[in-house]
């Protein structure tokens, strides 16, 4: 595949697994959030790697109305914690390589099979991209992605910003002519 998300892609990749390898084991088991553990941050974030081969090998349906519900993206963590086995940094180091494999040798028109619809594997990346930077960022270990990568999940969010009517809001914040509100997301 030869197209602009390839590149950030593979960069966002190796950005979480340098992410995942510098959080020491004795922090796994200690709290993210309410109801994640960074453990559970490190399984969903490596879907980013795992459910784009998925998706490209084996086209899902589309998702039920409830997917997106809190509880049920947290649920998903816990399972893909167990793909991650007795060793989450070889683990996500293998869906990294599998997924970058993966992207390098697919079809530039090659598409996907999401809970969200059918899409082209490269509008795909750039939502992977997003999340692997974000949630490598959320591990708190000081590592900083590559430029490329955050030019990537910066336009993608600000894209989902403006699908959700928020564009101007958001422009105008990253711009110092306004503030965004408490909690705001473009999720």
């Amino acid at each position: 595949m030869n197209t602009s998300s390839v590149a950030p892609f593979r960069a966002a990749s190796q950005f979480f697994v340098d992410a995942v390898a510098a959080v020491p084991v004795e922090r796994y088991e200690v709290r993210w959030s309410d109801e994640w553990r960074i453990l559970d941050l490190i399984g969903h974030g490596n879907r980013a790697n795992v459910l784009a081969v998925e998706y490209y090998e084996r086209p899902v349906p589309v998702a039920e109305p409830d997917y997106m519900r809190p509880e049920n993206v947290a649920e998903r963590a816990r399972q893909a914690v167990k793909l991650l086995g007795d060793d989450p940094v070889g683990a996500v180091r293998a869906a990294s390589e599998r997924a970058v494999t993966m992207v390098a040798t697919a079809p530039d028109d090659a598409t996907v099979g999401t809970p969200f619809g059918q899409l082209t594997l490269d509008a795909y990346l750039r939502s992977r991209t997003a999340e692997l930077v974000l949630h490598g960022l959320d591990l708190g270990t000081g590592l900083e992605p590559p430029p490329a990568t955050l030019v990537e999940c910066g336009a993608f969010l600000v894209e989902r910003a403006v699908q959700k009517g928020r564009g101007v809001d958001v422009v105008l914040a990253l711009s110092g002519r306004g503030t965004l509100p408490p909690g705001f997301s473009v999720y």
